[in-house]
């Protein structure tokens, strides 16, 4: 093989790279298009195989099939109740959605948000769908995932109780958008029941796969009314929550707490020398307004011009009324924002765009989920993702009447916006947001969101993380690429074996390793910035901070908390963000032959065992491992035995498949002294046992160089009830590495250089040995 410094990577690909944004994933395998072709073919109406119309679509508890709610429920398409039904009338406008007997007013005020854009509307209700032309009962929405877009097909058979639908309707009673838009969010989830009680931003984000976030109000908020006029004029959409301890009820003026409401518009009026700020908000009821200042029929207005009066007011029952800013100060809680994405703005965004990075993690209980408490010994085992701000925000016009020294500067967390002026310190608005996967649909087993956040910390500019004991960032040898489908940026190349945080000129920030020593330090590491830690879907934060380079470490609250997770990273101007991760490769060195002879003794036992056939089958493998390694093993209170489960793995690694020869054997014995030199070293209380953490830095240690990933599967494969790793084990895995590395530098010239796989590539060679 080649020089004793090479390695071998390998580098995952997507089979799709290079083909620019993806169309939707049919959510379940289901095309809309196919099946609406195929009952125009057969003449028939579509019925939804996936979510039936019947009791378990409905709930589980309080809408499950014995309960109060779900008798004399008949499903029902719109044809069957409605003479006319439209799906979407011409005139629809954002108060036309109106809330039914389902606790969902937070999925209701989103969806009437989204009607305040209509390019926002129509990527999630596709157009072109009719009741008349080409009819064929399947409608279908697009909605935002953790990362991709799905598409959702639902049949429009639609549940109905008294004549009446149940859950959401059109104040038009002729259209039907609004209701199957909530079935296919219900699809997704599983039923209707799991919608019941929620946040806005959650629809929100499902709508638009934009990052939102949660301002908490005080009596006297400096600022509120600029961040709700610079989110609507980025085209975000604003919510707003009167948050209450005993459920939803009605106030003296008109406000139901507990209630969410839509916050479509803002308007700044002139009563003499006085400047009046104005918020226009929105009952998903479609009814029960606000009756206090500024209400549809308060004589304030009369006070204004009438061209004033006409284009802002509509004096009707329809949900939707004007408050000032100091009232609704007093009356509401939260502030809900949606920050919409790149892709969902297009290529010339009002107010200016986002740029944007996301990331999927899981955290796995005894590998990297460490709690939440910087001080807490296993914290630093969580995800860590580097992150480098260089450019500031541009300055922006203030507004000459109001004090922005409000606690989100203005539009975010506290600091001045802006580059230097006056005094200020250019900083750089950052949005992070950490999204749970997939717990919703939990709820009816009886689970609910954990309780997770970040923090953020700082790195001193004249501290450089880098790999090894050597800080000069050397570039890598050709073909070092990580196994995650993205180059490593700035990974280091070269041996190296641990890690430290070390002193280097500059901010050369090459990686991070998980080592005690590089823990020692990042536990001293200032933290700049963190968020709510909360049961919720979605946690975020605005943060302002300054030009640099950061470290942000999402987490759950409790040690050994399980959950999938997204992080994503918004910013105003341009970044770089990274996973601490390090780069999957295998030393040639550890793959090359052993040289060294065996001992008389060990030959003379092969050869009694093998007998006239000269090899090894499995069971005489096992034999004999369990009687050589016996003496070395036996400063433990693990024997060390190796399974015969093992010593099959071993066959196919370092065999012929079937059984071992003794030239075989020597190959394989070299690499057993190596792999248990290398297990006693991180077995350092001698229990015979390794724990996830130790168990990758020996097998860096033994050459085999893994990304979070891949150290994540295999933990979880290795490991025992305990969370512990026994020496067959490590055997075990380490043999499956050298087998699959083995395979991978056949295909290489000189046996080293990087290899290029796809996912399902990956799989084929994983499941080799």
């Amino acid at each position: 093989m080649a020089c004793r410094d090479g390695k071998v990577t390998i580098q995952l690909v997507d089979e799709d790279a290079g083909t620019g944004a993806r169309d939707p994933e049919p959510f379940r395998g289901q095309s809309y298009e196919a099946i609406r072709a195929a009952c125009l073919d057969s003449g028939i109406l579509f019925r939804d195989p996936y979510f039936p119309a019947g009791p378990d679509a409905l709930g589980y508890d309080r809408l499950g099939p014995n309960s109060e709610k779900a008798k004399g429920v008949e499903w029902k398409r719109p044809r069957e109740f409605c003479t006319e039904p439209q799906f979407i009338c011409e005139d629809m406008s954002r108060t036309d959605v109106c809330q039914g007997r389902l606790g969902n007013c937070w999925f209701l005020a989103a969806a009437a948000s989204l009607t305040l854009y209509p390019r926002l509307l129509y990527r999630v209700v596709p157009p072109g769908q009719s009741f008349q032309d080409g009819y064929t009962g399947v409608f279908h929405f697009q909605l935002w995932q953790f990362g991709r877009w799905v598409d959702v097909v639902v049949d429009d058979r639609l549940p109905v109780r008294e004549g009446k639908l149940m859950f959401v309707h059109s104040e038009q009673r002729d259209e039907f958008w609004a209701p199957l838009l909530e079935k296919a969010y219900a699809k997704l989830h599983g039923s209707y029941e799991v919608m019941r009680g929620g946040h806005m931003n959650e629809a929100f984000v499902d709508f638009t796969g934009g990052v939102g976030e949660v301002l908490y109000l005080r009596g006297n908020t400096p600022g509120l009314f600029s961040v709700v006029r610079h989110a609507l004029a980025k085209e975000s959409l604003v919510g707003a929550t009167a948050l209450s301890d005993r459920g939803e009820y009605r106030t003296e003026e008109g406000l139901v707490k507990g209630h969410a409401y839509s916050v479509t518009g803002t308007h700044k009026v002139s009563l003499g020398f006085t400047k009046v700020r104005l918020l226009r908000l929105r009952n998903p009821w479609g009814r029960v307004e606000w009756t206090g200042p500024w209400s549809d029929r308060c004589p304030c207005w009369d006070a204004l011009p009438l061209e004033w009066q006409e284009a802002l007011l509509v004096r009707k029952e329809d949900g939707e009324f004007w408050m000032e800013l100091q009232d609704f100060l007093q009356h509401f809680n939260t502030i809900q924002i949606c920050s919409l994405s790149p892709e969902v703005l297009g290529p010339n965004p009002a107010g200016a765009g986002w740029h944007i990075h996301t990331f999927q993690g899981r955290w796995v209980r005894g590998f990297n989920s460490g709690g939440s408490q910087p001080s807490a010994e296993t914290f630093w085992t969580n995800p860590q993702f580097r992150l480098t701000l260089l450019e500031p925000d541009e300055e922006e016009e203030e507004d000459d009447d109001e004090d922005e020294g409000g606690p989100w500067g203005g539009w975010g967390a506290a600091g001045a916006r802006g580059p230097a002026r006056g005094g200020r310190t250019p900083k750089c608005t950052v949005l992070l947001s950490l999204i749970q996967r997939n717990q919703r649909c939990l709820r009816a087993k009886g689970l609910t969101y954990l309780t997770v956040g970040f923090h953020v910390f700082q790195i001193p500019e004249e501290v450089g993380l880098t790999r090894g004991p050597d800080p000069t960032p050397r570039p890598a040898p050709a073909g070092s690429v990580s196994l995650r489908g993205e180059v490593q940026e700035g990974a280091g190349g070269g041996g190296y074996s641990g890690a430290a945080l070390v002193t280097a000129p500059g901010p050369q920030l090459l990686g991070l390793w998980d080592s005690p020593h590089s823990r020692e330090l990042l536990s001293g590491l200032l933290r700049a910035d963190r968020s709510v830690f909360c049961a919720r879907r979605d946690v975020s934060r605005r943060c302002r901070l300054r030009p640099g380079h950061y470290l942000v470490v999402p987490s759950a609250s409790r040690v050994g908390d399980e959950a999938d997770f997204t992080l994503r990273i918004f910013s105003e101007r341009s970044h770089t963000a990274v996973e601490i991760d390090d780069v999957i490769s295998a030393d040639l060195q550890t793959l090359m032959v052993p040289s060294k002879p065996l001992e008389l003794e060990l030959v003379q036992l092969f050869l009694e065992l093998a007998g006239e056939e000269e090899e090894l089958n499995a069971y005489q493998l096992q034999t004999l491992l369990s009687i050589a390694l016996q003496p070395a093993r036996g400063n433990t209170r693990n024997s060390g035995e190796i399974g015969l489960r093992t010593c099959e793995q071993l066959l196919q690694c370092f065999g012929n498949g079937q059984s071992l020869a003794l030239h075989h054997f020597q190959q394989l014995w070299g690499h057993l002294l190596m792999w248990q030199a290398r297990f006693d070293k991180f077995d350092e209380d001698t229990s015979g046992t390794m724990n996830s953490y130790e168990l990758r830095l020996a097998l860096n240690a033994a050459g085999f160089h893994l990304n979070n990933q891949l150290t994540q599967a295999l933990t979880s494969r290795y490991r025992d009830s305990r969370l512990r790793v026994d020496f067959e084990h490590f055997v075990s895995c380490v043999a499956q590495l050298t087998c699959i590395f083995r395979h991978c530098s056949q295909h290489l010239h000189g046996g080293e250089g990087v290899i290029c796989l796809t996912h399902r590539q990956w799989t084929e060679v994983a499941t080799f040995s």
